[in-house]
């Protein structure tokens, strides 16, 4: 599992880990892979060249009476939000406490299968390197993890030195747990999040408002539509393998995220100008 991880409160959380009693409950939000994102994004090296191939800006800026330069600035946008750099950008809310009382679970579950035949090293093998050290208090209990996984690379059968690597793990809570979502309708997909504000930024910078129109007959599906929207799907499309659009409530939901931001700035809310920066330690 290939995480990247954002602390809330993150140096006062790195100081307290150093602390043999810290035991406060807190939360990350790591970028999990293998979540089921929005949309199969076309994901790729882009570095500043954008993703839009030259017909696609040509369509764009023609079809959407857009100022060529905008779109040219749009697909360098679209180009950093899905730059293939080896982390998908899917925010999951994972909390402390229920990530390592999964773990534990886990782990009584992995050691009862082995002890009783129940499961197969390979089994217990895929079930351990399926968990996280992330909420290890110090190096020394994150350590023990890589070691029972290199204790059972090297058996051939099960040995009482596997179970007391796995039990080892079971007496230090922190060292292995689950990095699952706390809660899996809050899990969401960054990239679509940036490609939309991407399009709004564009949109805005024509001179355009961020407006939307409400089918009420039910006779379109999605709903919401309007220009805004159209230009959207038209770029989701593009960027999408297979070409895919959106639904109209998740760009309506999106597009009143942006509108609200821009009406108060945070300098973190720009689209992406650059990939995204590794964590902190987590030690440090």
């Amino acid at each position: 599992m290939n995480t990247r991880m954002n602390i809330r409160d993150g140096a006062a959380a790195s100081s307290a880990m150093q602390h043999p009693a810290y035991e406060a409950d807190y939360t990350i939000y790591p970028n999990i892979d293998g979540i089921r994102t929005s949309a199969p994004w076309r994901l790729g090296d882009y570095l500043e060249r954008g993703m839009l191939s030259e017909a696609m800006i040509y369509h764009l800026s023609d079809h959407f009476a857009l100022a060529e330069q905008l779109v040219r600035s749009l697909s360098v946008m679209l180009g950093n939000c899905l730059d293939d750099d080896g982390s998908a950008i899917v925010l999951v809310e994972v909390n402390r406490a229920q990530a390592i009382a999964a773990g534990q679970k886990e782990l009584r579950r992995l050691l009862r299968g082995a002890k009783r035949g129940g499961l197969s090293l390979s089994e217990v093998r895929d079930g351990l390197a399926s968990l996280s050290t992330v909420f290890a208090k110090t190096p020394r209990d994150a350590s023990l993890l890589p070691k029972a996984l290199s204790t059972l690379a090297e058996a051939a059968n099960f040995t009482d030195d596997i179970f007391t690597s796995i039990a080892r793990l079971l007496d230090v809570p922190g060292a292995a747990a689950v990095l699952v979502p706390r809660d899996k309708r809050k899990v969401m997909d960054k990239r679509r999040q940036y490609v939309i504000e991407s399009c709004c930024h564009v949109w805005l910078d024509d001179g355009r408002p961020l407006t939307y129109t409400t089918v009420s007959d039910g006779s379109k599906r999605g709903q919401r539509h309007g220009p805004l929207i159209e230009f959207i799907q038209a770029v989701v499309r593009m960027i999408t393998q297979p070409s895919s659009e959106l639904s109209g409530e998740t760009i309506r939901v999106d597009i009143d995220h942006f509108r609200a931001e821009i009406e108060k700035p945070d300098p973190l809310f720009d689209p992406p100008e650059f990939k995204n920066g590794e964590c902190a330690d987590q030690y440090t």
